[in-house]
């Protein structure tokens, strides 16, 4: 039984992360791993893209000193990776700046990323960052900012979706952008500070297509774009109708999100369903309780040692992650719980009644969470006793299982 509830569980992450991750375009992709940018319309720009870092003898990927094998994670306020790193790398800091090669993906969340001249990813980078800029070199970019720049060069595709992006350096194959401008040429006070021509200039080049929104259209120097260039112009729309589309879209959200999870556990854990309806009309409401309060100290705390002990920071890093799994979800299993009690009272039996209840009670608390304050007390309460009652189904149930054996 015991096994059933945590293969539930697994499923329910499963689930919510695939309604929150965003969903990334991937048309006229290729699956030729070993791809490399075609930036034949520019000599110099190829000459420079080729080995950029293989011929400075200052790395040293034989050193052990400059060697991390396996995966690396990093915490921090100033993180500066200068050594090679033989695998993935996961970062969360306020500042990170690479100037080594990394032989994996990497991770990246921070307030700010720079990948410098020495900087080489082989592999996806995926950040999340406020300020993004890329003076060395990746294989493929994805990144959610507010500000993005490419000084050096991306082998492969960009994914960008930022406030502004500067496109100034190489861009080997196809580039998708969502933002609202896109410059391809340096700030003109820029170019006076470095003393350089009044001529406006740009080493920007995209080798394959390009597909960008905009608030309004870009202007690209001629030969800038190798392909097709697609634009679509962002409508501009009044700040009450972008509320009001805004609430509504997480209205929607918020009750698709409980519908889905409750037909699942109707699929997959009935009795479940029905263990947390006496959770809190019971005795057991002060164990939900301190499972709910407890649960994410504990972890926390865990996490935190796993992540000192460094050959296990892996478990920290997958207890963090399902702490967030069961954050994500704790709001969805208190609804369904307090809806299985309303029913109960109004004596509703049927399926469809039982559904249309739900979401009825879904939109009230969604709208009692509107209340400044108040709502935003309540909807703490939530996550602490659905992540308690979540807690408690798997722990309590069972002892009392074995004392009955």
């Amino acid at each position: 039984m015991l096994k059933n509830k945590f293969k539930m569980v697994a499923l329910l992450t499963v689930l919510i992360l695939a309604l929150t991750l965003p969903i990334v375009r991937a048309e006229n992709e290729t699956t030729d791993n070993l791809a490399t940018p075609d930036v034949t319309t520019s000599e110099n720009a190829s000459n420079e893209a080729i080995n950029p870092i293989s011929d400075n003898p200052e790395v040293d990927t034989t050193s052990e000193d400059n060697l991390k094998k396996g995966d690396v994670y990093l915490t921090g306020d100033n993180v500066t990776v200068d050594y090679v790193v033989d695998g993935n790398l996961f970062i969360f800091a306020n500042t990170v700046t690479i100037n080594s090669q990394i032989g994996g993906d990497a991770f990246i969340c921070a307030n700010s990323v720079n990948v410098g001249e020495q900087g080489y990813i082989f592999s996806n980078l995926f950040t999340f960052a406020k300020n993004v800029t890329i003076d060395g070199v990746v294989y493929d970019l994805y990144a959610g900012a507010e500000n993005t720049t490419i000084n050096g060069y991306v082998y492969r595709d960009v994914r960008i979706g930022a406030d502004t992006v500067n496109i100034l350096g190489v861009v080997g194959r196809n580039a998708y952008i969502d933002c609202s401008s896109l410059n391809f040429v340096a700030n003109s006070n820029e170019a006076s500070n470095k003393e350089e021509e009044t001529t406006p200039t740009t080493k920007a080049m995209i080798s394959g297509n390009l597909n960008y929104s905009a608030k309004t259209e870009a202007s690209i120097p001629e030969g800038t774009v190798t392909g097709e260039t697609t634009f679509e112009q962002q409508k501009v729309k009044t700040n009450d109708t972008n509320k009001i589309q805004e609430k509504i879209m997480s209205l929607v959200s918020f009750v698709v999100t409980i519908v889905a999870i409750w037909l699942l556990c109707l699929w997959l854990a009935p009795k479940f369903l029905k263990n947390n309806t006496s959770l809190l009309t019971t005795k057991k409401v002060l164990p939900v309780i301190g499972f709910g309060l407890l649960a994410p100290i504990v972890a926390i705390f865990l996490a935190i040692m796993f992540f000192i002990l460094e050959a296990t920071a892996t478990l920290g890093l997958l207890l963090i992650l399902t702490l967030i799994a069961l954050i994500a979800i704790s709001t969805s299993i208190f609804t369904i719980t307090l809806n299985s009690i309303i029913c109960h009272k109004l004596k509703i039996e049927k399926t469809m009644a039982t559904l249309g209840m739900l979401i009825a009670t879904s939109i009230v608390l969604w709208l009692i969470g509107l209340i400044p304050l108040f709502g935003s007390i309540l909807g703490i309460i939530v996550v602490f006793l659905g992540m308690g009652m979540i807690i408690a189904s798997l722990v309590l149930k069972d002892k009392k299982e074995v004392t009955k054996k």
